[in-house]
């Protein structure tokens, strides 16, 4: 059973760096960075234990991490930006560009959840479509679009990837490019995320925090999606992950989550980002836009499978990033936002 967190913490950098180092040593996780920006600068950044507990390599602010999960506002933002151009629509049909697609659901829905595409259960053997790395984006969509809905579009909320992979597949017809030159031309490369990537030929190892999974009081050290034998990180091709296949580091996901902060500067229009926050879930109970979860302050955020979270506070015009490589980490992810939040009061 891993220990209890401590006492609340006060606003201070002391205090949060003191959180983290204590997280670390209690086995909360490896290792972790975290890093803050309020009004468009620096105000905290901060590395605890391990990147590799085996060779005791410390985690560094400048490490690349799978975002897994927290890479779908960025995916989405992408995407978004083809409907600022008039070259598509949240309420488009999917069948408009995949005509083999077997339901009546939307691009909106793609984007919240609420398509009827197949969900992330890890029972559900249909997520082997998004699984393999060695196929295209294309192949992998060819598949999905061929498989029976699983609800009525717009009746329930079943969180996944694989719509998200259809979305992406969707700009890729529109675009004629694959879907990771994509979003580097319409986000990374206007952001100046040079750190971040879906797919390149660089061995990244080095640079990559192994990913562990916590079991039985110990550390076990496990392949992450699309890790190969001897090598961590991105592939040089194969199929690209829209939903959760980004790697990057702390700084980049920062300067993606400030332009969200300054209205989307000339990227995405301020009414894309206001349509991005707004709740895109009807009736239903859970409060999901376009690629963020909603909670009820304004503020927006973004969790990964891996650790990772995104958390945006227009309120504060303050963003910030954990970023940590281990399985089961939500009350981690949790804890972390909320002495994120006590130091931004």
């Amino acid at each position: 059973m891993m220990p209890t967190f401590g006492l609340l913490l006060m606003a201070d950098p002391s205090a949060l760096a003191g959180f983290l180092d204590q997280a670390a040593r209690d086995s909360h996780v490896p290792g972790v960075v975290v890093m803050i920006q309020r009004d468009g600068k620096t105000v905290f950044q901060h590395s605890a234990g391990f990147a590799d507990l085996e060779s005791k390599r410390p985690m560094r602010v400048d490490d690349i991490f799978m975002m897994a999960s927290t890479s779908k506002p960025v995916s989405a933002t992408a995407i978004l930006t083809l409907v600022d151009q008039k070259k598509l629509s949240l309420d488009d049909p999917v069948k408009k560009f995949l005509p083999e697609f077997v339901g009546t659901s939307t691009v909106r829905q793609l984007l919240s959840h609420t398509s009827g595409v197949f969900g992330n259960t890890p029972v559900q053997p249909r997520l082997k479509l998004i699984r393999d790395f060695d196929k295209t984006l294309a192949e992998a969509v060819d598949g999905i679009v061929h498989e029976p809905l699983a609800y009525d579009p717009g009746t329930k909320y079943i969180y996944g990837g694989a719509s998200f992979c259809v979305a992406g597949r969707i700009a890729e017809k529109i675009t004629g490019e694959e879907f990771d030159r994509f979003a580097a031309r319409a986000v990374f490369r206007p952001l100046g995320m040079k750190e971040t990537v879906f797919r390149t030929k660089r061995d990244l190892t080095a640079r990559i925090p192994k990913l562990y999974k916590h079991e039985s009081s110990k550390w076990i050290e496990t392949p992450a999606a699309m890790d190969r034998p001897g090598q961590r990180g991105p592939r040089p091709d194969g199929f690209i992950l829209v939903a959760g296949g980004i790697y990057s580091t702390a700084a980049d996901m920062l300067k993606f989550a400030q332009l969200h902060l300054d209205g989307g500067r000339k990227i995405l229009s301020r009414a894309m980002i206001d349509e991005m926050r707004k709740k895109q879930t009807g009736a239903l109970k859970e409060n999901y836009g376009l690629g963020w979860q909603l909670a009820a302050d304004g503020s927006v955020s973004h969790g990964g499978a891996y650790g990772t979270l995104l958390y945006v506070d227009p309120t504060r015009n303050a963003a910030a990033v954990v970023m940590t490589q281990t399985t089961g980490a939500a009350k981690f992810q949790a804890a972390a936002r909320k002495k994120i939040q006590e130091f931004l009061q």
